[in-house]
């Protein structure tokens, strides 16, 4: 009953326009800076593809899962690039598809630093199961008069600093607010949110790095969240983060370059709030893989 509850709690948040989980959240952004900004499109010299799978908060009934994929790739002179993104997200009665396009173009500041922009748009689709749910009226203006089934359209917009050794980015998502569910009685629409990234690698030896890295996420109206990370890299292949997530709690992550080419990684979610007793944490896979079509990927990884 309580996991029943807190789930049916997080779908009546998400649509009385409060701080939730509008947008997919992920552990691995750091090795899939693309998934959190289209500005870092083309940033590998590769064709760059990406898989992951997340299951939140596993053990309650209706828990977040969401799988993203995405190709990003610069064009032939480099000032330019391109990229893909598609992601499904499930969370109780709520299923949303997101797919979106992207372009960014690059500003080459000196050998060592460049300014990119992007932009991205694209469409998602809600979907709604109002049968699933129980409610406490039977004429629920909302669930029994609307259609479970409607598309709106996204645009977001990114920009980044760049050098060999670190980062800094602002990005923007959902700038057209759409409203997502077609009723008169709801005003549920895409909140406008702001995640600045940023992140540097510190070489402590020819074998080992250090890299602290952060992103804070701000939507309109609501509070701030924010992590802070610490990766360690040995042998420029093997990489161990530990994040502290605000708010929420602790997150551990591996990540291993099989080749220059192939890489996977696994991170582990650990509640230390309210919830830590109602299930068994969040679980995230991530598998990347990258054509080398113009050049080899740089000695010192920043990310995927």
């Amino acid at each position: 009953m309580m996991k029943r509850v807190t789930i049916a709690c997080v779908i009546l948040s998400m649509s009385c326009n409060s701080f939730a989980q509008q947008q997919g959240l992920y552990s691995h952004y750091l090795f899939n800076l693309f998934a959190v900004n289209p500005a870092y499109a083309g940033e590998l010299d590769a064709l760059a593809l990406s898989l992951s799978y997340r299951a939140q908060w596993v053990g309650f009934e209706g828990a977040p899962k969401t799988q993203n994929f995405s190709l990003h790739s610069p064009v032939r002179d480099k000032k330019m690039a391109l990229g893909l993104q598609f992601q499904n997200d499930e969370i109780g009665a709520r299923q949303t598809q997101n797919f979106s396009a992207a372009y960014a173009y690059k500003i080459q500041l000196n050998q060592e630093s460049k300014l990119s922009f992007g932009i991205e748009a694209g469409a998602i689709n809600y979907q709604y199961r109002w049968q699933d749910l129980n409610y406490r009226r039977s004429n629920d203006p909302v669930a029994f008069g609307t259609e479970g089934n409607r598309w709106v359209p996204n645009f977001n917009f990114g920009v980044m600093y760049l050098r060999t050794d670190a980062y800094i980015g602002l990005s923007a998502t959902s700038l057209n607010s759409s409203k997502i569910i077609a009723s008169d009685n709801s005003d549920a629409r895409l909140n406008t949110f702001f995640n600045l990234i940023a992140g540097k690698v510190f070489n402590i030896s020819d074998k080992v790095a250090l890299k602290p890295s952060t992103i804070l996420r701000k939507a309109v109206n609501s509070p701030f969240q924010f992590d802070a990370n610490l990766s360690i890299r040995y042998l420029n292949n093997f990489w161990l983060t530990t994040t502290y997530r605000y708010g929420f709690g602790a997150v551990f992550s591996g990540h291993v370059f099989i080749t220059d080419k192939l890489h996977i990684g696994y991170s582990y979610d650990l509640p230390l709030n309210n919830i830590l007793s109602q299930q068994s944490g969040s679980h995230e896979l991530f598998i990347g893989y990258n054509f080398h079509i113009f050049a080899e990927l740089p000695q010192n990884r920043l990310s995927n």
